[in-house]
């Protein structure tokens, strides 16, 4: 009797795993049908401004997000005191297939066309201002309207 219990636990063990192996199997299989298209790799160029220590321009190429802001590790580090940390993230959204800034907070604002946003879809020449620095958006994929 021993015997056919201990025989009955491991075809279920052995069953239970299968179950999990095909759950698993599955699951991987429905991830990768259904994943995003990569996002269009975009720009932002720095455009010149009136502060006299740099008046060249400085592009920076993003290819999901960026955060920009005075931190170092800033993709797009803005050298202004009048700009957070971390200012402002431009990034891809792949429900709306467009690029998107958002402002994160910041003490002084994000400026996308001279207005003031706190999320804002970007279209192809935006020019976005965080501090004193101001960038034109620039896109290579054809999503924008």
């Amino acid at each position: 009797m021993d015997g056919v219990l201990f025989a009955l636990r491991m075809l279920l063990v052995v069953a239970l795993y299968a179950f999990l192996g095909a759950l698993l199997w599955a699951l991987l299989r429905e991830c990768d049908s259904t994943s995003a298209p990569a996002a269009p790799t975009s720009r932002l160029t720095r455009l010149p401004g009136d502060e006299a220590e740099s008046t060249s321009e400085r592009c920076y190429a993003i290819r999901s997000a960026a955060w920009i802001g005075r931190d170092p590790n800033c993709l797009v580090h803005a050298d202004d005191e009048f700009a957070s940390a971390r200012h402002a993230q431009v990034l891809w959204r792949a429900e709306d297939q467009a690029w998107w800034i958002e402002d994160n907070l910041s003490r002084n604002g994000t400026f996308v066309n001279g207005q003031p946003v706190m999320r804002s879809r970007l279209k192809d020449g935006d020019v976005i201002r965080v501090g004193r620095m101001q960038f034109k958006f620039e896109s290579d994929g054809a999503a924008f309207s």
